[in-house]
């Protein structure tokens, strides 16, 4: 699947867009739960309402970490009865390309949710005190984040293949598990921390988050790749007609 075929799909599917909506819905209520009371424009003049902004930048991760991981496993892809263990297994396709295609499109595709998010963003970096540089590093942060998450989804998918069950159980204990340790043991890799920190005067101006979920969204697709090579290769070992060929 090429970036132009994979966008057109996912622009089209009715899941995805689906999927979406729901973004949209869930920020919308994010922000109107935290809006500060009053009128609008007493609201935007005042710019104090810091948690405003924090409420609806860590919704926002939060969803783009489910969304991510859910469509790196392909959960939403057009053609479900195409597997990647399948596409591996019976078609000559490079692993590389497929791979890298895969995170190219990711990307894109993250681009995509950021912009139909950033509205809400904008919203609440209104009344919260927020500057321009603050919100886009926030946005920096919650797309790399994301795209982390969607390699993430892509590896498991690889490892387990299309049985649900185990693979959620993996992905969700994956992307919660490495959360809660840059939370707790690393708080300068923390996207979460990040976020918190974004609405402090003068703080929040560091993009390691991002630097650190990006590299390690290389790493799994990395990983996804060395996953893949060992899947076919098994495929060709037990392939029908193998030991004649050795």
């Amino acid at each position: 699947m090429s970036v132009r075929e994979g966008m057109h799909a996912y622009l089209s599917d009715r899941r995805t867009l689906r999927a979406c909506l729901y973004l949209a819905a869930a920020l919308g209520l994010a922000l109107l739960a935290v809006w500060p009371r009053g009128t609008l424009e007493e609201a935007v003049r005042g710019g104090q309402a810091t948690d405003t902004f924090t409420v609806v930048a860590v919704c926002f991760l939060i969803a783009l970490l489910y969304l991510g991981a859910r469509f790196g496993a392909e959960d939403f892809t057009a053609d479900p009865s195409v597997q990647l263990r399948e596409l591996v297994t019976l078609t000559p396709v490079p692993l590389a390309s497929l791979v890298a295609g895969r995170f190219v499109f990711g990307f894109l595709h993250t681009v995509l949710l950021l912009l139909l998010g950033a509205p809400f963003l904008a919203a609440a970096m209104a009344v919260g005190g927020v500057g321009v540089p603050q919100a886009l590093r926030a946005l920096a942060i919650i797309g790399a984040a994301s795209l982390a998450a969607r390699m993430c989804g892509l590896c498991a998918l690889a490892l387990v293949g299309a049985r649900r069950p185990a693979r959620d159980l993996l992905l969700f204990f994956a992307v919660t598990a490495s959360a809660a340790a840059a939370f707790y043991f690393h708080p300068d890799a923390s996207s979460f921390r990040g976020i918190a920190a974004m609405a402090r005067a003068g703080g929040g101006l560091s993009l390691l988050p991002a630097g650190t979920d990006l590299a390690v969204a290389v790493l799994l697709a990395g990983c996804t790749l060395g996953v893949l090579s060992v899947v076919r290769a098994r495929a060709k070992r037990h392939a029908p007609g193998a030991d004649e060929h050795e």
